[in-house]
Parts: C-alpha cells; structure tokens; sequence
C-alpha cells in the first residue's frame, strides 16, 4: 500500500456518504450530488458540490459544498526484520461550506454522518483513529465547519 493508495481509499470512502446515509435510514436529499450527464470526464468529477484535490471545480452559487484536504506525516519505523514496514499517520480534512442563515444545523447534521461514515469504516489497512470538528464558524458569506478524519496506516517500506 502506497501514501497514494490511502488517499484514494479514503476518498472512495467518503464517495459513498449517499448509500451509508441511505443504508442507515437517512431520507433526507443525498449529501453529494453527482451529474450523470458527464460521461467523458473522471469519476470525481461528476461530483458537483465536492472539490477533490487537482481536480478542477466550479464554485456552486449555493455556497453547499465540501473541499477535501489530504496530509500525511513522514513514515516512522513500525517493525524490525526482512519484511518490515513503516506507519503512516495523517489526516483528512473535509470542510463542510453551507450558508450562512443554515450553516451551523445543516453543517452539524452532515459532519454527525460523516463521523458515522469514517468511525464505522472497514477500510483494508488503513486505521481510523478518530472523526472530530477542528474548526468551525462563519467566514464572510459562508459558514463553515472543518471535520479532521485521523488515520494510520502500515507501508511497506521503500
């Protein structure tokens, strides 16, 4: 597994937010909108509202989106011998940006199931250590809402 590898299973993991919510009786409008309109382009970007690194992204007007942030440590030695491998902590960041006259409700209720999403997680290799809010409030016209997803995971070393 590669620093590359964690990144996109963690946000393969937060892809699926829709089917969790709805999986967990969630009956709400889905968190993430996707255009099935786009068919030449990647994956993540039929993502209308969530703005993944490197990947273009048009600002909604509705000021209703998440910006992902992905940061990892220098890999530490985890073990000794022939086959041995290094641990590597990081973090994801997900701002949750909504308006401000909703922001702290809306904001809330999507963060209690994005911390259900990361804390439940089965993710092969990788650690969730835990799901927290870092940083909240308002910011010129939007409010917004930072949920850090703690992780670490084993690498082989190189």
């Amino acid at each position: 597994m590669t620093e590359f590898d964690i990144q996109e299973s963690l946000f393969d993991r937060f892809c699926s937010l829709n089917d969790f919510a709805e999986e967990k009786g969630f009956d709400g409008n889905p968190f993430l909108d996707i255009d099935e309109s786009k068919v030449d382009i990647s994956e993540r970007q039929k993502y209308t509202n969530v703005h993944f690194p490197n990947i273009p992204f048009d600002y909604p007007e509705s000021k209703q989106y998440y910006e992902l942030t992905f940061r990892s440590n220098e890999p530490e030695g985890a073990s000794l011998g022939e086959f041995s491998q290094s641990r590597l902590t990081g973090v994801l960041y997900i701002d949750i940006i909504t308006p401000q006259d909703v922001g702290e409700f809306e904001s809330d209720n999507k963060y209690r199931w994005i911390a259900r999403l990361f804390n439940g997680a089965n993710l092969d290799y990788i650690d969730i250590m835990k799901v927290y809010v870092s940083n909240k409030g308002n910011e010129a016209d939007h409010y917004r809402l930072l949920v850090a997803v703690e992780w670490e995971a084993d690498i082989d070393k190189e």
